[in-house]
C-alpha cells in the first residue's frame, strides 16, 4: 500500500509537496474508509486531488508515471530519463535542476518481528542523468539503509560520457553489489538492474512498482482496449460482473461482452433486436466505465494502488460518486487504494471521502502548484457543508473567471 509521495521541481510543482494516504487521528472521520496496518498506522482507501483546470492536479500522476517508467526501464531503453523532458519547474533558480520523487509504501511484514516493512525510495534526476537514488526500509523505529547511489560532487558540473557514483550498502541488503556498479550507467536505475539479477532487497520494491502500482489508461486508446481484452480473457467470469457493474450505473442494454482477435465487442439488446459494436465505436463514457470496472475487479482480488487521472471524464456526477461508493464497499480484504484526480466538486459529497483523503490543488502567486489537505480546515460533522463552502471559495482551488469578448476586428487576417 502507498503511504505517501513527495515531489519537487517537477512540472508545475516547485517546492516539496506531499500527498499522503496516512489517516489522521480524528474521531469525526469514518474508520470504515481506512485499512489498519498496525494499531497506530491506518491508511486511507480512497483519496482525491481536486482543483481547477491548469492548477497542476495531475502533476502527481505524471510523477508516478515517470517513476514507474524510469524504474522499470531495462538497459535496452536508451534513455528512460527522457520522460522528464520539460518537467523541471521553469523558474530561474530551479530551471535545469533535477526533479525529486520520493515514494513510501508497505512492502510486506518483517519475518523477525512481524512489523510492516516501509520502503522509502528516492530518485533525483533530470533528463540526462540520475543524481541520487536510494532505498531504505523502515521497520518499527529502525531505519535501515539498503543502498545509496550518489553522483560524485566533483562531476556534477562535468559533461562526461561516463559519470561515476558513490555507492553505500547497508548490512541488510541482499543481492549483487560491486559487480553491478560498472554495469549501471547514469540513465538507468540500480534498483532495476539489481532486481533483474535476483536481489531480494531490490525485488521487494521493484515488484511493488510493477505489480501493485496501477496507472489506469484514459480509456480512448488501443492500449485501453488491449488491457480490457486481456482482463476479460484472463477472467471470463468478469464479463457478467462487468455487465452488472454497468447496470448499476444505469447502462442496461448490454447483453454480452466478447473478445475476438484482440478486439472487444459489445452485444447490445433492446425490445426487438440485438446488435454488436466494437470497443472503438462505443461512447467514450462506456469505454471509460469498462476500464474502471475491470480495474476495480483486479483491485478487489489483488492488493493494488489504483491511480486514475481525469476520473470523472464524461461521467455524470451521480455516477462518479456511486462508483467511489462501489470501490469503498467492495474493498475490504486486499488493502487496495485509489487516488483520483478531477475537477468535479461532487467528490466532496458528505460522507463520500474522508477529509484527510481530499487535497486541493491551486497555483500560488508565482504560479507554482500547492496542495492543501481538506483536513486542515475547520469541520462540523453535524453540519457538513463542504460542497457549498468549496463552491463559495472557502478552500480556494476555484477557477478565477473573467469576461471574454471576441475581437472581430483584430481577428481578421491582415492583407
Amino acid at each position: 500500500m502507498l503511504l505517501d509521495m513527495t515531489i519537487a521541481n517537477f512540472k508545475s510543482v516547485r517546492d516539496e509537496q506531499i500527498i499522503s494516504f496516512e489517516a489522521v487521528r480524528d474521531n469525526r472521520f469514518s474508520d470504515s474508509k481506512v485499512v489498519s496496518v498496525t494499531e497506530k498506522l491506518k491508511l486511507i482507501k480512497s483519496a482525491a486531488i481536486i482543483g481547477p483546470n491548469g492548477a497542476g492536479k495531475s502533476s502527481f500522476i505524471r510523477a508516478l508515471e515517470a517513476l514507474k517508467a524510469i524504474v522499470t526501464a531495462t538497459e535496452e531503453t536508451s534513455n528512460p530519463l527522457a520522460i522528464l523532458s520539460g518537467t523541471s519547474f521553469a523558474y530561474s533558480e530551479e530551471k535545469n535542476q533535477p526533479a525529486t520523487i520520493i515514494i513510501r509504501c508497505i512492502l510486506g511484514n518483517d519475518e523477525e518481528n512481524g512489523e510492516p516493512i516501509i520502503g522509502v525510495y528516492t530518485l533525483v534526476a533530470d533528463r540526462i542523468k540520475i543524481y541520487e537514488e536510494s532505498l531504505y526500509h523502515i521497520i518499527g523505529r529502525s531505519k535501515r539503509r539498503m543502498f545509496e547511489r550518489t553522483l560524485k560532487e566533483d562531476e556534477l558540473a562535468l559533461d562526461e560520457e561516463e559519470l561515476t557514483y558513490t555507492y553505500r550498502w547497508g548490512k541488510h541488503y541482499r543481492g549483487d553489489k560491486k559487480r553491478l556498479v560498472g554495469k549501471v550507467d547514469e540513465k538507468h536505475t540500480f534498483i532495476q538492474a539489481s532486481a533483474e539479477r535476483g536481489s531480494e532487497t531490490s525485488g521487494l520494491f521493484y515488484s511493488w512498482i510493477v505489480d501493485r502500482l496501477h496507472l489506469l489508461p484514459m480509456g480512448v486508446s488501443n492500449l485501453s482496449e488491449k488491457y480490457l481484452a486481456q482482463m476479460i480473457e484472463e477472467h471470463p467470469g468478469w464479463v457478467s460482473q462487468l455487465i452488472n457493474f454497468l447496470w448499476s450505473v444505469d447502462i442496461t442494454d448490454i447483453r454480452d461482452i466478447r473478445v475476438k482477435d484482440g478486439k472487444v465487442i459489445f452485444v447490445h439488446t433492446n425490445v426487438t433486436q440485438h446488435y454488436a459494436s466494437y470497443f472503438s465505436l462505443e461512447s467514450l463514457s462506456l469505454r471509460r466505465l469498462c476500464l474502471i470496472g475491470v480495474a476495480f475487479f483486479e483491485s478487489f482480488t489483488k492488493g493494488k494502488t489504483l491511480i486514475i487521472d481525469d476520473f470523472g471524464m464524461l461521467l455524470h456526477p451521480n455516477v462518479l460518486t456511486h462508483i467511489v461508493e462501489i470501490f469503498e464497499a467492495n474493498n475490504d480484504e486486499n488493502g487496495s487504494q485509489m487516488l483520483v484526480v478531477d475537477c468535479n466538486p461532487s467528490l466532496l459529497k458528505p460522507g463520500l471521502l474522508r477529509r484527510d483523503g481530499v487535497y486541493f490543488a491551486q497555483k500560488d502567486s508565482e504560479s507554482a502548484t500547492v496542495y492543501t489537505s481538506l483536513a486542515n480546515f475547520r469541520y462540523s460533522k453535524a453540519n457538513d457543508r463542504t460542497q457549498v463552502q468549496y463552491m463559495n471559495g472557502a478552500f480556494g482551488a476555484l477557477p478565477i473567471l473573467s469576461e471574454f469578448s471576441y475581437d472581430r476586428e483584430s481577428a481578421h487576417d491582415k492583407e
